[in-house]
């Protein structure tokens, strides 16, 4: 018997193109054929428009809308979309159906919370790349979570596609306890430690670099202030069971001491001031014989920090290079070899196959 699974998807910025892009692929006859689900679009919402129609989006209708958010355009401006809120496209997309309604949340920001609140208590699965959401103070996550009842759905909000979150379930779901969750959890950080350390590049240079590579967010402060990091060091917190939120997490960014309201082209020219103390910790760094990191520790017990440190060059954390990450779980029972997740941690088909996989998990018979 073939289940039907219908998608409303928030967010076509770059993975929520990548995941409406391998829909669009050979997947869901894949799925249909192997795993007996029929799943199929029947919303997209970008931040102030839907396109959401009575019977599913077509493969081609999918195509085009995926198109004119990569040029620029709004779904209100496509056959059948409209300008309206993202928890009304939900609830009239949602409404009145037989089928499991998935909504997907790859949007950036918690201004879709309301959206993604709306889409539990309508009985919706709900699965992110969105960190926004789940970092929201601890009133807010419970309501979240606890109107979810258990489905909702996170493996691509830490560590793109790797398997970060479901090892971290599986370890709780069975039994052992978490001592502490360690790791390098930005593929930018990475790749800028790994250009300062091994290239002998300078700050200014090697954040110029990562950002005319893609690596960085448009805004490099985004990524350089370290609270993405603290994010998703808080989601692995929060999965564990502790209660905190995102101001208890203590963040030493990568920021230089300018004024936070300059505009993008005025903080890349003056990166250079932060140059001389990166090199000076590079040189300490060196002269130890170990690297420079940017870790996120997470322990079951005291304060949860996210900042540089120095790693022995042939530990697992100081071997890492470029853009990969490395998550670290001490437990119980894993307590003098921790229980490792290495790979790819950034890139937006890995994030978009993460998401993918989430919604695969939660929709299986």
């Amino acid at each position: 018997m073939t289940r039907k699974v219908d998608i409303v998807q928030i967010g076509l910025g770059g993975v929520g193109q990548a995941v409406a892009r391998l829909m669009v692929g050979s997947s869901p006859e894949r799925w249909r054929r192997d795993l007996g689900l029929d799943v199929g679009y029947i919303a997209l919402v970008d931040s102030r428009s839907a396109l959401v129609g009575s019977e599913r989006l077509s493969e081609a209708g999918l195509s085009s809308a995926i198109d004119a958010k990569a040029s620029g355009g709004s779904l209100a401006d496509m056959p059948g979309g409209s300008e309206m809120s993202a928890a009304e496209a939900i609830k009239r997309a949602a409404g009145d159906r037989t089928s499991t309604t998935v909504v997907i949340d790859c949007a950036a920001g918690d201004a879709t919370y309301e959206a993604d609140l709306a889409a539990v208590e309508s009985g919706c699965v709900l699965v992110l790349s969105n960190k926004a959401p789940l970092a929201v103070d601890q009133d807010r996550y419970d309501r979240l979570m606890g109107a979810g009842g258990g489905m909702v759905w996170y493996e691509a909000t830490v560590g793109a596609g790797l398997p970060v979150v479901s090892t971290l379930r599986s370890l709780i779901a069975t039994g052992d306890e978490i001592v502490e969750i360690s790791g390098c959890l930005s593929g930018t950080l990475g790749y800028l430690t790994s250009e300062l350390m091994d290239d002998g590049r300078r700050y200014s240079q090697a954040v110029r670099k990562a950002k005319d590579m893609g690596y960085t967010e448009p805004d490099p402060r985004d990524d350089l202030s370290g609270i993405d990091v603290a994010r998703k060091a808080l989601i692995l917190a929060r999965t564990f069971g502790r209660r905190m939120d995102l101001s208890e997490v203590l963040v030493e960014p990568l920021l230089p001491p300018l004024d936070e309201n300059l505009s993008v082209d005025d903080f890349m020219k003056e990166l250079h001031v932060m140059d001389e103390d990166l090199m000076e910790r590079v040189e300490q760094a060196r002269r130890a014989g170990r690297t420079l990191k940017y870790v996120a520790r997470i322990p079951a017990q005291g304060e949860a920090t996210v900042g540089l440190v120095e790693a022995p060059t042939a530990s697992q954390i100081g071997s890492l290079r470029g853009s990969e990450n490395l998550v670290a779980f001490r437990t119980r029972e894993y307590k003098h070899n921790p229980l490792t997740v290495i790979g790819p941690g950034a890139g937006q088909i890995v994030t978009a196959m993460g998401v993918l996989s989430d919604v695969l998990a939660a929709v299986r018979p």
